[in-house]
């Protein structure tokens, strides 16, 4: 399956203004921080006495924000397309926020679990609205990078989640870890009006082609000659967000059922999200410069690789490092993949593309902690605990093998509308 080429770019800038990354960062930052929020405040949940959740009804308050984000991810593409990248991820802070705040003040756990979806809303929509905005901006030999950069913030919001836990959170007050994520969210939404630019590349389509926006979008991304490109990236995504959610999840537990002496389940995943920052930086500047297929590739096969190499008794030193080696693959290639996709379609298009197949993918998210507690469940031997892990990581690797960049005709009827780009994808 082809992948068709894109034919236009970001013009007018020769390098991201810092204001604009700096508010990238600390919206995936806010991003992070909710995605383990929920996971954080999960014992004072169970414990707040007024609500009395069982085990059952906390899982599913927690399955509410993924659906969000499934739906929010799925609707914003074709508005972002429309009404603009700006103007859509101001939009979702303030839905990001509204949900957060919703969370402190819920007097009753069915309205504590639609503020949940509330936030999945938002959640979902920023990056089908942010990602294409940053990838406009961003100069032609850093797009990859600048991604990576702002990707970095899921991170670092994660771990400020759980120190905000850890360090502000006792006994039932649970409300306070939402009240901090709602006034990060308050403050950005202003900070982001003013630093944020609109995209030089979607104000000329907005302004001067109604007709192609209108012929763009959801319409574009789900017929030929898009239509099965689109279909090999929601692949894509979906074995990523597998990787990622489900290792996330179960690393700890795969351990120790690989009777690996631990002096804490914890130091796995943070060296594991330690190797996807920085291994996802420097995959970034080679996807910058080779292209985005080859690198996304050899994250997937040297994902599958290290965690199948965890079924291998190893030293303490070599374990550790096949740890970071796997989080650098698995989380890593997901902020390459964004940017693979941003490349792939034209300006009106673009964002309609990056949310179905981050809506899509989703599936993969959910399905990630699943499959996991039935590989334990199921009781196999320690070693096809992991090996069992790695086909979807192998799985990833054929979908973007078979993603191979072409030019394609409805590139070459789009092309009077854009200057040339100097950004395309090179054909690997």
């Amino acid at each position: 399956m082809g992948t068709p080429q894109s034919s236009e770019s970001p013009e007018g800038l020769s390098a991201l203004p810092w204001k604009a990354l700096v508010i990238g960062l600390a919206v995936m930052t806010l991003e992070g921080y909710d995605l383990v929020a929920f996971g954080a405040t999960t014992p004072l949940l169970l414990r707040y006495e007024r609500w009395h959740l069982s085990l059952s009804e906390i899982g599913m308050l927690g399955s509410l924000t993924p659906v969000g984000m499934l739906v929010g991810a799925l609707l914003v593409g074709q508005l972002t397309d429309q009404y603009g990248r700006r103007r859509i991820t101001l939009v979702s802070l303030a839905v990001v926020s509204l949900g957060m705040f919703g969370c402190v003040f819920a007097p009753a756990p069915e309205l504590f679990g639609i503020d949940r979806f509330i936030v999945g809303l938002g959640v979902g929509a920023v990056y089908p609205a942010m990602g294409p905005l940053i990838f406009e901006l961003a100069p032609a030999a850093r797009k990859n990078l600048s991604a990576a950069i702002v990707q970095c913030g899921i991170t670092i919001g994660g771990s400020l989640a759980a120190l905000v836990a850890n360090v502000f959170l006792h006994g039932h007050n649970f409300r306070l870890e939402y009240l901090a994520g709602g006034c990060v969210g308050l403050l950005l939404v202003p900070m982001a009006y003013h630093w944020l630019p609109e995209s030089p590349a979607y104000l000329p389509s907005a302004s001067e082609e109604p007709n192609a926006l209108r012929d763009g979008g959801i319409r574009l991304v789900l017929r030929p000659p898009y239509l099965g490109t689109t279909a090999l990236f929601c692949g894509m995504v979906a074995c990523s967000f597998l990787l990622i959610f489900g290792i996330n999840t179960w690393l700890p537990q795969l351990m120790q059922a690989a009777h690996y002496p631990l002096g804490s389940s914890l130091t796995f995943l943070m060296l594991l999200n330690l190797g996807a920052t920085i291994g996802g930086l420097v995959i970034a500047v080679l996807a910058d410069r080779i292209g985005s297929n080859g690198p996304i590739i050899a994250c997937f096969v040297v994902a599958a690789v290290a965690v199948a190499g965890l079924s291998i008794k190893s030293p303490t030193a070599i374990l550790y490092a096949t740890v970071m080696i796997g989080g650098a693959g698995a989380l890593g290639v997901q902020g390459l993949i964004n940017t693979y996709i941003a490349r792939t379609y034209p300006t009106r298009a673009r964002a309609s593309a990056i949310g179905v197949a981050l809506g899509i993918g989703r599936i993969g998210a959910i399905a990630g902690p699943t499959l996991g507690g039935w590989i334990l469940a199921a009781d196999f031997p320690p070693r096809w605990n992991f090996v069992l892990f790695a086909i979807p990581a192998l799985l990833g690797a054929i979908l973007t093998l078979a993603n191979r960049p072409r030019k394609s005709l409805a590139h070459k009827r789009d092309a009077h509308m854009m200057r040339p780009d100097k950004s395309a994808e090179p054909a690997l």
